[in-house]
């Protein structure tokens, strides 16, 4: 449970440096609430694909996006950091050459 503290916190302040950056407010959301996530990831994605970033002077969203999805994977009980632990440090033994 500590780590999902960790990321929503974490969310909550991207999505508040997001929001005083730009003019055009997101929508609130709901931590919690995968819905209400999905909903703001898309609409983040749908703002950045259509270009608004440029002719609206919108921040640049991937710190965002990143900690919306990281979220939802925690949410579906999935951690994304130990997968990505786990992949590094089987990397790492299949670098080491067995002792001669």
């Amino acid at each position: 449970m500590e780590r999902m503290k960790e990321v929503q916190e974490h969310l909550k302040n991207e999505f508040e440096i997001y929001n005083k950056a730009t003019s055009k407010k997101l929508p609130p959301i709901s931590v919690d609430n995968t819905e209400s996530l999905e909903v703001l990831l898309e609409c983040v994605t749908r703002r950045e694909s259509l270009g608004q970033a440029r002719t609206q002077g919108l921040p640049p969203s991937s710190k965002l996006k990143a900690a919306i999805a990281d979220t939802l994977l925690l949410l579906d009980n999935f951690d994304i950091k130990i997968s990505k632990d786990k992949g590094a440090a089987e990397r790492g033994s299949l670098n080491k050459k067995p002792p001669s």
